[in-house]
């Protein structure tokens, strides 16, 4: 198992691709680039160039606003960075999907035949989809429905402001809408960080009356009157922050005695309905889930992060990820930390150092126990270790 990252701020193609490929040998089962919109004029002569430079089964990627190496995060600078992996022993599966072909499937065995692999193969998916032109949150659903427990991350392309502008590719076959994606089945073990940057605030509650996205009571009570309660104990801080942006964490696994960071589902409250006494929040919620209140920014994120990589490293005792793939909202970075670097830094400070590639996305994708969601403001990431720990796989 060897994994390659390499970066390029050169706004030449040919002198981009040396530093990319230089002292590169042997065949990669699969590489993955990033690169920022700024060189989407050239991006098939830059591909030729990178293909004919290295040996690289299957190469995929997509534009973006900017690009995350392993040592450094080109916010608003033109830049890419190439990830490239040999793993013996392990099966990868390219796809390409369009918003037709979906929109087809009628059942789980579509979906499996589509691909040709199946849920007893373990596989782990990797999306790079098209903002405009492609429902992720189908693909998400139907990835959830046919292959239940198994983890899907991945990254919605930014930097487009129209449909067409953002570019996905799988070796030399170019599309401005739909998706890409791999599948990775066999000797690798993939393990996932998802960093939702929020801290609660208050008890965990039950829901007790709700429908669709409205909650109206929590522990029998109306949920405006036990968020006031909650607001009235909170710091200055806290309560400003709740002004600002306040959200709620749904617990994903409800046999859990206690509920700790990772444990919640992060989604913004978009409104309430004081009269009712109830709450609108951005996804569906069932009475008898459990809720706690949240809020987030800069300091929460920071703790957030750093919280899950130290279980991580904990958890897994001697194992040590070998890469690092990272999907980071365009609004984390310097907006958020008031920082540059901010959580590659802190990334390599405690897995690392390894190889890692990544890009600021314009939606998230990773899972939250044992489902997959499409995040907000979230850093999603996939760690690379060997097969090899039992213990490690079922993890």
């Amino acid at each position: 198992m060897e994994f390659v990252s390499r970066t390029s701020t050169n706004t030449d193609t040919t002198k981009a691709v040396e530093e990319l490929t230089h002292d590169l040998d042997g065949t990669y089962q699969f590489g993955i680039l990033f690169i920022s919109g700024d060189y989407r004029d050239h991006l098939s002569e830059l591909l030729s160039k990178l293909l004919a430079s290295i040996s690289v089964q299957t190469l995929m990627g997509c534009t973006c606003l900017s690009v995350i190496g392993s040592h450094e995060e080109l916010e608003d600078h033109p830049g890419m960075v190439l990830f490239l992996a040999k793993l013996p022993g392990a099966k990868i599966v390219p796809f390409s999907i369009s918003q037709n072909q979906m929109g087809q499937f009628e059942s789980m065995s579509e979906w499996h035949s589509f691909f040709d692999v199946y849920p007893n193969e373990n596989p782990t998916f990797f999306l790079l989809s098209d903002p405009f032109m492609f429902d992720t949150q189908m693909f998400i659903d139907g990835i959830n429905m046919s292959y239940p427990g198994q983890t899907l991350v991945g990254g919605i392309a930014s930097g487009a402001t129209h449909p067409g502008e953002n570019m996905l590719f799988i070796n030399q076959e170019f599309f401005d809408s739909g998706a890409v994606g791999l599948i990775l089945t066999g000797e690798v073990t993939v393990k996932t960080v998802v960093s939702q940057g929020c801290r609660p605030i208050g008890n965990t509650y039950t829901v007790t009356k709700a429908e669709r996205n409205m909650i109206f009571s929590i522990a029998n009570h109306p949920v405006l009157e036990i968020l006031q309660d909650i607001l009235d104990k909170c710091t200055p801080t806290e309560k400003e922050l709740a002004t600002q942006a306040l959200f709620v964490g749904i617990v994903m696994d409800e046999y859990l005695h206690t509920f700790k960071r990772g444990d919640f589902l992060i989604r913004g409250v978009i409104g309430a309905d004081e009269q009712a006494g109830a709450i609108a929040i951005a996804d569906t919620i069932q009475t008898g889930q459990t809720i706690q209140f949240h809020v987030r920014d800069g300091k929460t994120a920071k703790e957030d992060l750093v919280s899950l990589l130290t279980s991580l490293k904990t958890s897994q005792k001697k194992d040590l990820p070998q890469a690092a793939l990272v999907f980071n909202c365009n609004g984390r970075g310097q907006h958020m930390y008031q920082e540059r670097h901010h959580d590659i830094q802190a990334i390599q400070n405690h897995v690392g150092p390894i190889p890692v590639a990544g890009f600021f996305c314009a939606g998230e994708i990773g899972p939250v126990g044992k489902r997959n969601y499409l995040h907000g403001f979230t850093n999603s990431m996939a760690l690379f270790y060997p097969a090899g720990d039992s213990e490690l796989k079922k993890s």
